[in-house]
């Protein structure tokens, strides 16, 4: 189990490097992505790990190839207020307090696109086999909401939660994401990541 988070870290490090040049285009400021920990629990576990009566902002997608399960990634309210505040500062725009403009909700989608689709590309990479997710969604709501829908249907599953921040000089923002799997799915990412390390092992030392 330890090598197989070690492994999916490392697929972290490898998507935070894409993911932060990505960021820094859109937002047109020097943006370092970081994914500092990954943690495997049981689909059940998941509300007991979390604030449930925080309000966020969530970005859906459906896993369409490759792997069976979604992808949720969240952002409590007042991180997203600091994306947004960062977005609007960078382009000297003035926000009104406590509101957040239909403008505001494509940056949050596209920056879960570019976070998200980092990491499964490089996990793609890494288990040599084609991932691709569903166009992203966005949902509101209080975290209890987002995750009754994220994991509906997904009782007996495993997710894979996957911590994330952005940082840049003035501003450090934390979200999180969890890639929702089936057991299946599960299984088949223990599997690979099992051969891979089987492969690294007849690799000899100089």
């Amino acid at each position: 189990m330890k090598d197989e988070l070690d492994i999916l870290k490392e697929v972290g490090s490898i998507a935070a490097g894409h993911g932060g040049v990505a960021l820094s285009e859109i937002l047109d400021k020097k943006v370092i992505l970081e994914v500092p920990s990954v943690e495997i629990i049981s689909a059940q576990r998941v509300p007991k790990s979390m604030n449930l009566e925080k309000l966020g902002i969530a970005v859906f997608f459906q896993l369409l190839v490759g792997l069976q399960g979604k992808v949720i990634f969240i952002l409590d309210e007042k991180n997203a207020f600091k994306l947004v505040d960062l977005s609007y500062k960078i382009r000297d725009l003035k926000r009104e307090p406590g509101i957040i403009t239909e403008v505001s909700l494509s940056l949050i989608k596209e920056v879960g696109n570019i976070v998200v689709c980092s990491y499964l590309n490089a996990l793609s990479l890494t288990l040599k086999r084609i991932i691709i997710p569903s166009l992203p969604t966005l949902f509101s709501g209080s975290l209890e909401d987002i995750l009754s829908i994220g994991f509906f249907d997904y009782e007996e599953e495993f997710a894979y939660v996957i911590e994330a921040s952005f940082k840049e000089p003035e501003e450090d923002i934390q979200g999180s994401f969890y890639l929702i799997l089936t057991p299946e799915a599960a299984k088949n990412i223990r599997e690979s990541c099992k051969k891979l390390l089987e492969e690294i092992n007849k690799i000899p030392s100089s």
